[in-house]
Formats: structure tokens, C-alpha cells, sequence
């Protein structure tokens, strides 16, 4: 009775240890998922690292054990001991129920994916993407070359009124050059070059006034001309060394839409992102591919590990029953 009580208390045990197998593994693929996904923990982490290596040494395991059983079943078999052939037709069974359920998703995850890829990157999405880059580069064109052309317009109609003598203050020649520019000038200053205010055209106020920095007025010197983005305060800014006047610079301004302007940049972005993400479809297809399949083996094994333990258990009894 000593004797049949521990070998019952051993199988106890075995049996609470395979089913605790079986559970882990699932467990396991779903702590997995979490980490990589949308926990949104990088490659890097410690936990990443550490759930990965359970997976690791859970597969081994498993492997290890369902070789072992198979192995033994072989062995029974050759050695013609009842229920052995049960056993293995059992463990088949077992096997190809969890494979083919297995493999049947693979190949439906493997397709969804791909069309839906294919989906991002249609002609018509990449047609969207590229038109709304172009559209915000041509209105930042737009702006920049309508402004560096009214002034210097403006600059060389001031420089034109200084050589032919015409009796003007500068403020208004300031004046008279924005109300014959037909796109208009919100802002006209002569500045010097310590930045300082000398004369003010019309609507061109103190308290508006951004004053420009020395690198950009030495800028001005060495290329005639600087354009200064301000989109914050929505508009765009020229500085243009005057020819006729010592120390004289034409700073001028214009509206613009600084939030169309700020698209820019985060279109510009996104179009890199997205052409990134394109060139990386393959690669994205692949890594989906390595991460369902590790998933997928721990799936199986625990699956195959439950049916090798669940056939032990039928084909005994029959076995004995028979043999």
C-alpha cells in the first residue's frame, strides 16, 4: 500500500507538472505579445530580454521532453509492449490536431498582413503622400520667391530714387515702393547695420519690428540677399544690402500661413517615414513571419506535450485491457 500510495503522489506530481507546461506556454505567448506590442517596449529593455530568454528556455525544454517521449514511444514500440501502437497512433493524432489548426492560421496571417501592406502602400496613398508634400513645398516656394522678388524691386527702386535725386525722406520712399508692389508688403524698414531702425514705411511699426541677427545681416552681405523664416509670428523676412546708402539695409516682411508652413516639416517627416516603412516591407513581412513562428512553437509544443500526456493516459488502460 506504501508503495501504491507514492507511486500515486509521483504521478500527481508528473501530472501537475505537464499541465503546468501545457499552461505556461500560452501564458508565455501572450506575455511575449505584451512586451513587443502594446506595452511599446523597445528592443532594449530588460524585459524584453528576459521574456525572450524564458521563451528560449521554455522551447528547449518542451523540445527536449516531447524528443524524449517520442523516443521512448519508439522504443515501446519496437519492443512491441502493449498499448504501444495505440499510444502512437494517439500521439499522431494529437500531433497533426495541433499543426494543422497551426498552420491554417500562418498561412491567413501571412496573407492579411501582405494585402494589408498592400493597402498602405497602393499607388493611390503614395500618390496622396507625394501630393501633399509638393503642395506645401510649392507654397513655401511660392512665398519665398514672391517675397525675394518684391524685395528686390523695392530695394532697387529706393536705390534708383537715391542716384536720380528725387526729394523724398526714405520713409517715404519706403511708402511709395510697398503701394506700387501689388502683392504688398505688410512691413518696410531701412535698419543699419547694427540692426537699428532708420526709416519706416508704411504700417511698419515699433512693436512689430523682429530685429535681425548679426549672422543674418553678415549672411546678407556675403549672398545680397537672406530670406528669414518666421513662422510663429506667420510671416517670411528679407534683408537686402541697399547699393546707394552707406550702412543701409531694406528689411521687409510678408504674411504668410505659418501653419501651413509648420505642415512642412511634419509632412516632410512623415513622407520620409512613410517611404522608410516602404522600403521596409519586406523586412517588416519577415520579422512578422519570425515572430508568429516563435509564437507558433510554443504553441505546438505545449499542444504536443498536452496530447503525448492525455494518449499516455488513454492508451494505458487500453493497453492493459488488451495485452
Amino acid at each position: 500500500m506504501e508503495r501504491l500510495g507514492r507511486l500515486r503522489r509521483v504521478k500527481r506530481v508528473r501530472n501537475l507538472a505537464t499541465l503546468s507546461l501545457v499552461v505556461l506556454g500560452p501564458v508565455l505567448a501572450m506575455a511575449t505579445y505584451l512586451v513587443l506590442g502594446p506595452l511599446g517596449q523597445g528592443a532594449d529593455t530588460f524585459s524584453l530580454r528576459l521574456i525572450l530568454l524564458t521563451d528560449l528556455v521554455y522551447v528547449l525544454l518542451v523540445a527536449a521532453l516531447v524528443l524524449s517521449e517520442v523516443a521512448r514511444l519508439i522504443s515501446a514500440r519496437r519492443a512491441k509492449s502493449a498499448g504501444s501502437r495505440l499510444h502512437l497512433r494517439l500521439t499522431g493524432v494529437f500531433a497533426l490536431m495541433a499543426l494543422i489548426p497551426t498552420v491554417t492560421v500562418a498561412v491567413f496571417a501571412g496573407l492579411t498582413v501582405n494585402v494589408g501592406l498592400e493597402g498602405w502602400f497602393s499607388d493611390r496613398v503614395r500618390s496622396v503622400v507625394g501630393t501633399s508634400l509638393a503642395a506645401a513645398q510649392a507654397y513655401e516656394a511660392e512665398q519665398r520667391t514672391d517675397l525675394i522678388s518684391d524685395a528686390r524691386t523695392l530695394a532697387r527702386s529706393i536705390d534708383n530714387a537715391r542716384n536720380q535725386g528725387i526729394v523724398l525722406s526714405d520713409s517715404e520712399l519706403l511708402g511709395e515702393g510697398q503701394r506700387q508692389i501689388q502683392r504688398g508688403l505688410r512691413e518696410a524698414y531701412l535698419i543699419d547695420g547694427t540692426g537699428q531702425i532708420r526709416a519706416r514705411g508704411d504700417r511698419s511699426y515699433l512693436f512689430d519690428f523682429e530685429k535681425p541677427t548679426a549672422e543674418q545681416i553678415d549672411q546678407s552681405n556675403l549672398d545680397g540677399l537672406v530670406v528669414i523664416e518666421d513662422w510663429p509670428n506667420n510671416d517670411f523676412r528679407a534683408l537686402v544690402p541697399m547699393q546707394s546708402f552707406v550702412d543701409r539695409y531694406l528689411y521687409v516682411s510678408r504674411d504668410v500661413d505659418g501653419d501651413i508652413l509648420s505642415l512642412l516639416d511634419e509632412t516632410t517627416e512623415t513622407v520620409r517615414l512613410y517611404q522608410q516603412l516602404e522600403s521596409d516591407r519586406g523586412r517588416l513581412l519577415f520579422e512578422f513571419g519570425l515572430l508568429y513562428l516563435g509564437f507558433a512553437v510554443i504553441l505546438i509544443l505545449a499542444a504536443v506535450w498536452l496530447g503525448l500526456w492525455f494518449a499516455e493516459r488513454l492508451s494505458g488502460p487500453v493497453g492493459r485491457l488488451t495485452g
